[in-house]
């Protein structure tokens, strides 16, 4: 494989793994929102909170800057409230047995910055969520314009209502994948050519007879996610009492990384009232208007936010409560028709396993079974 292909598969995963990236119509170039996000869940926590500046470049928040806040807090109806605590700046987290969502409750998120603003969310009441009955993949074989076959398996869910009275669902695909790099073989400029200069987390060492090994590798097997690049929206779903049937989730390709073992392809229901599920439908609809060269970029996106304290200042995103339900199925190299079209790894990738994907880690996940 040349070394451009390759960096295509770099960019190609590391741009189209950002399924909560947030576009808005901020209005005035001069305004500088404040742009908050997070949810909590009926799911044990931690739950993350995110608040940053963002700079608006014709009506996109393309560029974010954490911001620290001198105060961040979750609270119930009930009176139960947790204090959540900084972990990078601009990323806050509650504690691992903190506050937990429970169906039926409301939640609100206030917020303090550090020169005395001071935002509360409107409360989000956390709705049943149904089930994800069955994660489904089929294979696929398509040629393109350019005369090459690309080969994949589009994966599509059923899932079921948890409540026949409310149809507000978002969706999420997270595939999951493991592979090997050889961070043995690193190399370094040495004059007029390169030098072995095997990582240190590689477990080598380069002794008198050549690479020699002395301790387990820390960094060659890694696991990283795909994830779908657009919300999936319950709006234009068929339902039929309370079944939601063949959902499109996305598609995901057959390369020599993905399938270099398996993929674990999960969807998670998120329950969401009719607040969130206007913020989530804006985002949908906006990203599907920047796709298309006939439909106009949608307007400003919704935010369930409100200032309370300090000077004047624009504030974006959203704080939702939600019930989560996941399904998953392991898709193997067994499942693809014609293994021969598995692209094989035709040279050693010579780095860490971290350095090939964004937000790869080497810690194994639980879900995991070899």
């Amino acid at each position: 494989m040349k070394g451009s292909t390759l960096y295509l598969i770099v960019l190609l995963f590391y741009t189209g793994a950002c399924v909560d990236r947030i576009t808005f119509d901020v209005g005035s170039p001069s305004a500088f929102p404040v742009v908050i996000d997070g949810h909590i869940s009926d799911e044990p926590g931690p739950y993350t909170i995110r608040v940053s500046k963002a700079f608006d470049i014709e009506s996109r928040l393309s560029i974010k800057t954490p911001i620290a806040v001198r105060k961040l807090s979750i609270h119930d109806d009930q009176g139960l409230s947790e204090v959540l605590t900084k972990v990078t700046e601009g990323e806050y987290q509650t504690s691992s047995n903190g506050i937990r969502g429970v169906v039926g409750r409301s939640y609100t998120l206030e917020v303090e910055l550090l020169d005395g603003r001071v935002y509360k969310s409107i409360p989000d009441k956390l709705l049943p969520t149904g089930k994800v009955e069955s994660v489904n993949f089929q294979y696929k074989s398509e040629t393109g314009d350019d005369f090459v076959t690309r080969y994949g398996f589009d994966i599509t869910f059923n899932a079921t209502a948890g409540n026949l009275e409310s149809y507000y669902f978002l969706w999420k695909f997270v595939g999951t994948f493991q592979y090997e790099t050889n961070p043995e073989l690193f190399t370094v400029n040495c004059g007029e050519s390169r030098c072995p200069r095997p990582l240190p987390c590689s477990a080598y060492v380069l002794g008198s007879d050549g690479l020699q090994m002395v301790k387990p590798c820390e960094c060659c097997t890694c696991w990283t996610d795909i994830l779908n690049t657009e919300p999936i929206v319950s709006d234009n779903q068929v339902v039929k009492d309370g079944k939601f049937q063949n959902v499109y989730a996305t598609y995901l390709p057959i390369t020599q990384w993905t399938f270099m073992h398996k993929v674990h392809a999960e969807v998670r229901q998120m329950s969401l009232s009719p607040r969130a599920f206007a913020f989530w439908k804006a985002i949908k609809d906006q990203k599907t208007a920047n796709e298309s060269l006939f439909q106009p970029v949608a307007g400003k996106i919704p935010t369930n936010f409100y200032q309370v304290g300090g000077n004047a200042g624009p504030v974006e995103g959203l704080f939702y409560a939600t019930s989560i339900s996941r399904n998953s199925v392991y898709i193997t190299r067994d499942d693809v028709p014609d293994q021969r079209v598995i692209p094989a790894v035709e040279f050693p990738y010579p780095n860490s396993c971290e350095s090939l994907f964004p937000n790869s880690t080497t810690a194994k996940p639980k879900f995991w079974v070899d």
